[in-house]
């Protein structure tokens, strides 16, 4: 319940500085996510293409806010028939450290809404849930006036846990930001 009140906080105090045109953008990426599955048997990594989808606005040019959602692919453990799909949706606040006109040093800090679902060989599938905080830091290069291109690693934490085990997910991505 505090989680979605967070969320829905910082929905709402976003809304009205959306009529500043220039400080909105949306963006994609695509990159690389690791998932690391350690259960009693062991620990298994696997990784795979991910892609992610955010939207954000800019309250000045060292902070703002971003909300977003990633699917981290999946992660074999067992061969084709057991591993894990997971997914996120995030509300973050960003800080930015400008280094000119078109580099700058970006860190992320929220809340991630993990989702995963555990594929098990003879056992069926697993559906977990799982808040977790998200930190983040990559570089953007201002292409022009309102298109960046950006390099991220983002951290999720722990997608899921059960009983038996945990799944942690990463994010190493590009892609591109456009302002309005």
């Amino acid at each position: 319940m505090k989680n979605k009140f967070a969320l829905a906080l910082l929905a709402a105090a976003s809304l009205p500085m959306a009529a500043q045109a220039e400080s909105s953008y949306v963006g994609a990426g695509i990159g690389a996510a690791e998932q690391v599955l350690a259960i009693t048997e062991g620990t298994y990594k696997d990784k795979d293409v991910a892609f992610k989808l955010f939207t954000g606005f800019n309250f000045d040019k060292n902070f703002g806010v971003e909300a977003g959602y990633t699917d981290f692919g999946k992660a074999e453990t067992g061969g084709k028939l057991s591993g894990s799909r997971a997914r996120s949706f995030y509300a973050a606040g960003t800080a930015t450290l400008p280094l000119g006109e078109k580099f700058a040093i970006t860190a992320k800090l929220g809340l991630a809404k993990n989702r995963t679902k555990q594929l098990m060989v003879g056992e069926g599938d697993d559906k977990k849930k799982k808040t977790d905080a998200l930190l983040g830091v990559g570089a953007t290069f201002a292409v022009t006036k309102n298109i960046a291109a950006f390099v991220e690693y983002e951290n999720y934490g722990t997608v899921a846990k059960g009983k038996n085990g945990s799944l942690k997910a990463t994010i190493l991505s590009t892609g591109m930001r456009f302002s309005f």
